[in-house]
């Protein structure tokens, strides 16, 4: 795109949240869990005479995310009819919020492009309803109902992100947020999070913003930079054509690398908004606030921060956060915060290579911090060697259950016993006759193979700490 143009962009998130019941009524919110249509109520469809209710869970989150954000919560909140016609939105209208949202003017820092810190302010956090789900089998279009009326959370910036890099620095860093917070599990791939930007772009040094095009529906946060830059480009190329843009929703075909036009954009106007009859004022109480501010973690940012004052490296963390693990870390540690930095690296190195290998994610896995914290434990302690270790963490990540139970089921509790190490170390020496003579002769690396034998010897059952040190005895005596 030539130097003459600035980009502009803002961001909107929705995010579904993991409520036990949908966002105003009480079908369970779990629509992949039952057949299409099955999941669903008079509410989900709006029937008349159906009241809505809205839902404590939900709001109980949204005011967690409002806090880890930096917004301001609002006491009294409510909600609007957002109007608009669309297939998946049988009702004709979705619940949503406009005038007074849970929360408003927070923000997130990021590096921005010029490598200062940037604060990316977020101007509103409103709760709302997800729509129904389109099916498009062979030539027919289904609806499944199950998703209508499921809770969401969206977040959206004022249009201060200047290129697709810094759009996607901040939705990598809300998305750790969120999940940290234990807000949203965010994953992408099921459309619990769901991300458009806003691009514009106008003549450097001018303080009116163009027209804007809105790509809807991002699949992953590099789809997204990609997009925000080949939209800001179009921008430029329709206006030095001659050309005029108009303001519409675009779709990404990542195939294509390119957008392409979707439908024309509304503005808030267009959605008549107006409050929902069904649906009094409802009040958030600053004591409520002030529970759940006191129930949070410390924040994000700080974590991060201690986790590098005590020695884990900028690629450490970055593994923790893309794996969604360090909400994970934090809980296992707390109860030993001497031990962070080997928990995170048994979390990096075996933890991450078991969801590699079983396809399963750690979030999704049956493992749990103080099952996790304990097997580490157990490990350091000496009570099981490293390959007990491997054994008792395969039971957990799949099977779940106490580290110390399995342990001892599996017979894997290391009892010291020196006269039994002794004894082994005695006849695998008087076998390997010819290495001991190597390695007294002063190839001292034989030391490892004998000491591999020595633990077939025993079955793996020793401490590989005490073994060592009696090998290192016999091999030294004149």
């Amino acid at each position: 795109m030539s130097d003459t143009y600035e980009t502009t962009v803002g961001v909107e998130v929705h995010v579904e949240l993991g409520t036990r019941t949908k966002m105003f009524c009480s079908c369970p919110n779990a629509p992949q869990d039952y057949p299409p249509n099955h999941a669903s109520c008079p509410v989900c469809l709006g029937l008349p005479g159906s009241l809505p209710v809205i839902n404590r869970e939900a709001v109980r989150l949204g005011v967690r995310a409002a806090l880890a954000l930096n917004c301001t919560i609002n006491e009294v909140i409510w909600f609007e009819r957002k109007n608009y016609i669309y297939p998946d939105l049988v009702k004709g209208y979705q619940i949503s919020q406009y005038v007074q949202p849970l929360g408003e003017w927070g923000w997130i820092a990021i590096t921005g492009d010029d490598g200062k810190e940037k604060k990316v302010v977020i101007r509103r956090l409103h709760l709302e309803e997800d729509t129904a789900r389109l099916l498009h089998v062979g030539g027919a279009t289904h609806i499944d109902m199950n998703r209508s009326s499921t809770p969401l959370m969206e977040i959206v910036t004022e249009p201060v992100l200047k290129s697709g890099r810094e759009a996607e620095e901040y939705v990598r860093k809300l998305r750790a947020i969120l999940v940290y917070n234990g807000i949203s599990r965010c994953r992408l791939q099921h459309g619990e999070m769901r991300v458009e930007a806003n691009v514009s772009i106008a003549p450097k040094g001018s303080k009116t913003l163009g027209v804007r095009t809105e790509i809807k529906n991002q699949a992953g946060f590099n789809h997204m930079r990609s997009a925000v830059e080949y939209e800001a480009k179009r921008h430029a190329e329709v206006i030095e054509s001659g050309g005029t843009l108009t303001q519409q929703t675009m779709g990404w075909d990542d195939v294509k690398q390119e957008t392409f036009p979707q439908r024309s954009k509304e503005n808030a106007h267009d959605y008549r908004y107006f409050p929902d009859p069904d649906l009094p004022p409802a009040r958030v109480a600053p004591e409520w606030v002030d529970r759940e501010r006191g129930a949070m973690p410390v924040p994000y940012e700080d974590y991060v921060a201690r986790l590098r004052e005590a020695g884990l490296s900028d690629a450490d963390v970055d593994a923790l956060s893309r794996n969604d693990a360090l909400g994970f870390l934090r809980a296992a540690s707390e109860a030993s915060p001497d031990r962070t930095v080997l928990m995170a690296k048994r979390l990096i190195k075996d933890v991450f290579a078991l969801s590699n290998s079983t396809n399963v994610p750690l979030d999704a896995s049956k493992i749990g911090p103080d099952s996790f914290r304990d097997a580490v434990l157990l490990q350091e302690s000496g009570a099981i060697n490293a390959e007990g270790f491997r054994r008792v963490l395969d039971r957990l990540y799949n099977n779940g259950g106490a580290a110390e139970e399995i342990a001892r089921a599996e017979d894997l509790i290391l009892e010291r016993n020196d006269d039994a190490a002794r004894a082994a170390i005695v006849k695998v020496l008087a076998e390997c006759a010819s290495m001991v003579a190597e390695y007294r002769g002063g190839k001292t690396a034989v030391k490892n193979a004998l000491f591999g034998r020595v633990m077939k010897e025993l079955k793996k059952k020793g401490d590989p700490k005490a073994i060592g040190a009696l090998l290192d005895e016999e091999l030294n005596r004149s």
